[in-house]
């Protein structure tokens, strides 16, 4: 059974920090690089190109778009810590994946996409082995040392992949914008 979803990564070297940032908390957030993603993880068990053909024909109609990270910030819930999103981008791309995919791929069934859809750079989930007070420990140094990261311009999506037992999403492959 193979498993896919659509993000943006962030360039190389601020990548990189994240990943030291992530790292240093002991929290690998389900084994990927950092990334925002722009369509929920779904499954697909049909040769690969069937569901790359139309989202790479919707990312031919989008420019490449600026990107800012912002604040630390959680979901209401609380369980979720992230890196707010500031881009009028974001919401298009997703738009424009979900729709390329409609009727070949099931909707995210937690209401995060569509109208649910919400840009953001998760650094931590605590299900995944971080306690509540390393959660709010892990915020305030991320509002200290990764306030004021440079702006980035998207200019290809992402297709990650984890197939079967495999424990790592992987890239796929990236779909150039425009």
């Amino acid at each position: 059974m193979s498993r896919y979803f659509f993000g943006v990564a962030p360039p190389t070297a601020m990548e990189a920090r994240l990943e030291v940032f992530r790292g240093r908390w002991g929290h690998p957030h389900h084994d990927v690089e950092p990334h925002v993603t722009v369509k929920a993880p779904f499954v697909w068990n049909q040769e690969p190109a069937l569901v790359l053909g139309p989202v790479r024909m919707a990312c031919n109609g989008l420019l490449p778009f600026p990107v800012r990270l912002g604040a630390p910030a959680r979901f209401p819930d609380a369980g979720v810590l992230f890196l707010s999103v500031e881009s009028e981008g974001l919401p298009l791309l997703h738009r424009a994946v979900v729709e390329a995919l409609a009727g070949l791929v099931e909707q995210d069934r937690r209401g995060h996409e569509g109208e649910g859809y919400h840009p953001h750079l998760t650094l931590a989930v605590s299900r995944f082995g971080i306690d509540p007070a390393g959660l709010a420990a892990m915020e305030r140094e991320a509002a200290l040392e990764l306030a004021g990261l440079e702006p980035f311009t998207v200019r290809s999506l992402r297709c990650y992949c984890r197939n079967g037992g495999r424990d790592r999403w992987e890239p796929l492959c990236d779909l150039p914008l425009g």
